[in-house]
């Protein structure tokens, strides 16, 4: 009788776990052609995009003081819906999280999920947008736009 029990709980624990997975979407990382604007990405309930710069900060610079170990350079990142923000600390990792993972977007082309876009600019810049219409751009030398 224990072990059918063991086996119904950890069947049920698989359903539960294969059901979440699905209603999550879908996730990635993605990369400018010169290997300085990390982004990644969600498709779940409320899918995102956050983008920032390898070794470089965006200009103006955050003024927020974070936390030790939060990053201080900041990232931009916005939702399905909604205007994009910076957000100056994270307490994680965010867009360098995977580097292995990460797959080039070649200058000229768009990456597109989930009501989410981006369209490398160049080999150096990146153009990011919701459904809304709302997002921004990036450039490696650290000058933003959001819209």
């Amino acid at each position: 009788m224990r072990i059918v029990s063991v086996i119904t709980l950890a069947l049920a624990g698989l359903a539960l776990a294969a059901g979440t997975a699905s209603a999550a979407g879908k996730s990635g990382f993605l990369k400018t052609q010169n290997n300085r604007i990390y982004c990644d990405w969600g498709t779940g309930v409320r899918g995102f995009v956050e983008c920032g710069i390898k070794n470089g900060s965006l200009k103006p610079k955050p003024t927020k003081k974070c936390h030790i170990g939060d990053p201080t350079r900041g990232w931009l990142a916005f939702n399905t819906r909604g205007r994009a923000k910076v957000v100056p600390c994270s307490g994680d990792a965010g867009p360098f999280a995977n580097p292995k993972a990460t797959k080039v977007l070649k200058a000229g082309k768009t990456w597109a999920a989930g009501g989410l876009s981006c369209k490398a600019t160049s080999a150096s810049a990146i153009r990011c947008k919701n459904k809304s219409g709302h997002g921004f751009s990036l450039a490696t030398t650290g000058v933003y736009k959001t819209f």
